[in-house]
């Protein structure tokens, strides 16, 4: 048996091969992160041994970086591990007690981690596409949500700051109100505003002309102060605010259309499209966990275990060591299932019988 640590990267790969007594046989080297570096890599892997069953790589999961050297691999009928740098972050760790890290030492490190550890590891095995797709539109969505949420939080500062009246008796969030402020920026600019311009914008309850008389009214008296700059950057705001709208406007339609293949998830309460698409993307093939405990720890839902001596913590928190999409998927759904306002369910049952028993 013969193991292959990669520490992947974006322009090269660095490996080194060991065998089954801890020896190396190929001290670290550097490969290209092109066809001619994969076919370096094979050609030296097959010089040392004719069986590919006799053959363990383990490779970083460092995002996209080795995603194209794992498919190319596994396509060859290797065994391949994905592994968690925080896992070989240790074995790395206890190969010196010098604060020192290099790619060549790192990829020496995770030879050692697969050498002593490939029997408890699950191999590699490319997910279906459609995970792929949704592990790939799930991430984007959840970043380019946050990223809408910072706009939104700036956009509701410079106008507190601008026309904190507005804020005190309407909703600066709703789509007639940016489009107020898209083409009328400033307390000013309303104040200025015919009417039925203003009428013609506005979506109330009630009258209409009544509410821009107020609105008007509120510009005029408004405590408010405003410099070009706060005009620019709430512009900007609004205009990132759009942008933000329509790109996740974009990327919902293509996870519903994913996931009319996945209907059987949503009969799960607190589940629907968005958090559906997260769980199935992380997750993957559900059979490459050997256990729910597994699954558990890699979601990050799993106890942390403090004890020293005689000490033994009576609060545990949990790892937060797992896949942090998964994690707040997760957490969303239960939160809708338990104390949303949806329907009764088992597990909003459960969780007010826990509630009562505090």
């Amino acid at each position: 048996m013969i193991y292959v640590g990669i520490d992947a990267a974006s322009k090269k790969h660095d490996f080194t091969i060991m065998n089954a007594n801890g020896e190396i046989i190929v001290k670290p080297t550097t490969i290209s992160n092109d066809q001619a570096g994969f076919k370096k890599l094979h050609t030296e892997i097959a010089s040392h041994t004719e069986l590919l069953n006799e053959v363990c790589i383990g490779i970083e999961e460092t995002g996209i970086y080795a995603k194209n050297l794992l498919s190319f691999l596994h396509a060859s009928g290797f065994k391949v591990f994905s592994l968690n740098p925080l896992l070989t972050s240790f074995s790395q760790k206890s190969i010196s007690l010098r604060k020192t890290k290099t790619d060549k030492i790192d990829a020496l490190a995770i030879c050692r981690y697969i050498r002593l550890n490939h029997m408890i590891l699950n191999p590699y095995t490319p997910t279906l596409y459609n995970f792929d797709e949704l592990k790939s539109l799930s991430r984007i969505r959840f970043d380019k949500l946050k990223t809408l949420s910072r706009a939104k939080c700036e956009y509701t500062r410079l106008l507190t700051m601008m026309f904190p009246e507005f804020i005190r008796h309407y909703d600066q969030h709703s789509k007639w109100a940016k489009e107020l402020f898209e083409k009328y920026p400033t307390p000013a600019h309303i104040a200025r505003m015919h009417n039925d311009t203003l009428c013609a914008i506005l979506r109330v309850k009630g009258n209409r002309l009544e509410a821009a008389s107020h609105i008007k009214a509120l510009a005029k008296e408004s405590i408010g102060k405003v410099s070009a700059t706060q005009q620019l950057l709430l512009t900007s705001a609004l205009d990132d605010i759009r942008h933000y709208e329509s790109q996740l406007d974009i990327i919902d339609k293509a996870i519903d259309e994913i996931m009319k293949d996945f209907e059987f998830i949503k009969s799960i309460p607190g589940i629907a499209n968005t958090t559906g698409a997260m769980i199935l993307g992380e997750i993957g093939h559900i059979d490459r966990f050997k256990s729910a405990s597994s699954l558990l720890a890699f979601a990050g839902l799993d106890p942390s275990v403090l004890e020293s001596g005689e000490f033994q913590s009576k609060r545990s928190r949990i790892s937060k060591r797992g896949s942090a999409y998964l994690r707040s998927a997760l957490f969303t759904a239960t939160r809708v299932a338990c104390v949303g306002k949806g329907k009764d369910n088992k597990f909003r049952d459960k969780y007010h019988k826990k509630m009562a028993q505090n």
